[in-house]
């Protein structure tokens, strides 16, 4: 009687190591079968119809729904009818919630990327358990950029290199369910390399740069993740000056509102400004200038407090920066009726 009564305890409380039983297939006797796409970290619901037959001729049974995760088999609810036919429930795993009465059982969970199948089974004193239903499951979740780096240094937005240096980008990033293209891109969102492998990282060699090559904006991004990065690269070089449009100079124009120019630099800071006639004669004068904008894009404009030495003529304007000295050259017309213009500029 007493052993028993043992096993009858073993039977409804459960082996204290149940919740760690390595997963192996289900049994092919399974009375039902299903697949389930669900997604990662939201709760999805399962139930079970029950049946007279599942629980007649039973005075005490349980049914168990179990999570197969990642290897480990764990027991996620616990339900037990007695000889009243009144079930009692329990979870056993944080995230579901599960309730059962004489016509369904049924369970919410919150699904993680590690499951991969759901098992129902029944059991009843001195009777093998029987697998009622089992349910493969299909976790869907989305690829995710984790970092990128320039020569194996990370970055965040920009990154400086020297000129005639190697230029590297690495993207690591972690593929989704089902899989996506990871891809590298330019500034214009066209795709320089890709991949859909599970773990990255993608790697895009640009070669050697140099201060006239095109500064790139190179991005890694994939479909669904939630952030995905870019970085500008930076090349360590002497301001580049332009002029931001293609018509002339208007003489009236400049000495209200001050003369403006492009330039492309790794850094904003300028030490001086000179402005130099070159026709018809040969003048030079420091002028205030100041910079506005981000790496690598800014705008120069220089402002003038004594207008009187300005005239129409033949320009140049010189940039002197921690990188060496930077010019432009331009004309002064005192009329808009005029050609337009070519602008020169050295560096």
């Amino acid at each position: 009687m007493e052993t028993r009564l043992v096993a009858f305890l073993i039977f409804f409380t459960g082996s204290v190591n149940s919740n760690t039983i390595t997963c192996t297939p289900p049994d092919s006797n399974m009375s039902s079968d299903e697949n389930r796409e669900c997604e990662e970290d939201k709760y999805t619901n399962f139930s079970y119809p029950l049946t007279w037959t599942t629980i007649e001729h039973s005075e005490d049974f349980r049914i168990e729904i179990k999570i197969c995760d990642n290897g480990t088999l764990l027991i996620a609810c616990r339900c037990r009818w007695t000889s009243s036919y009144k079930p009692t429930c329990k979870r056993l795993v944080n995230d579901s919630v599960c309730y059962a009465d004489n016509s369904q059982m049924d369970l919410s969970l919150l699904v993680r990327r590690t499951y991969n199948e759901i098992r129902w089974l029944l059991f009843k004193h001195n009777s093998t358990p029987v697998v009622m239903k089992h349910t493969a499951l299909q976790v869907t979740y989305p690829a995710r950029v984790t970092g990128l780096s320039v020569n194996d240094q990370d970055v965040n937005g920009t990154h400086i290199v020297d000129e005639n240096q190697e230029v590297s980008v690495s993207c690591s990033f972690v593929n989704g369910n089902p899989p996506v293209n990871i891809r590298m891109v330019d500034e214009r969102g066209n795709i320089l390399c890709s991949t859909k492998y599970k773990e990255g990282p993608l790697v895009l060699s640009l070669g050697v740069f140099h201060c006239h090559n095109v500064w790139p904006v190179i991005g890694c991004e994939a479909q669904g993740s939630e952030l995905n990065k870019s970085v500008a690269i930076l090349i360590r070089c002497a301001p580049q000056l332009s002029y931001i449009t293609n018509q002339v100079s208007d003489l009236r124009r400049i000495l209200d509102g001050g003369l403006t120019f492009a330039m492309k630099s790794h850094k904003s800071d300028v030490r001086k400004c000179l402005m130099a006639q070159v026709q018809p004669e040969t003048m030079t004068k420091e002028v205030n200038c100041e910079v506005s904008g981000h790496a690598p894009k800014f705008t120069l404009t220089l402002s003038f407090v004594d207008k009187s030495w300005i005239g129409e003529g033949t320009w140049t304007v010189q940039v002197m920066s921690e990188m060496g000295p930077s010019s432009i050259t331009f004309q002064l017309f005192n009329s808009k009726d005029v050609p337009s213009k070519t602008v020169t500029m050295t560096a």
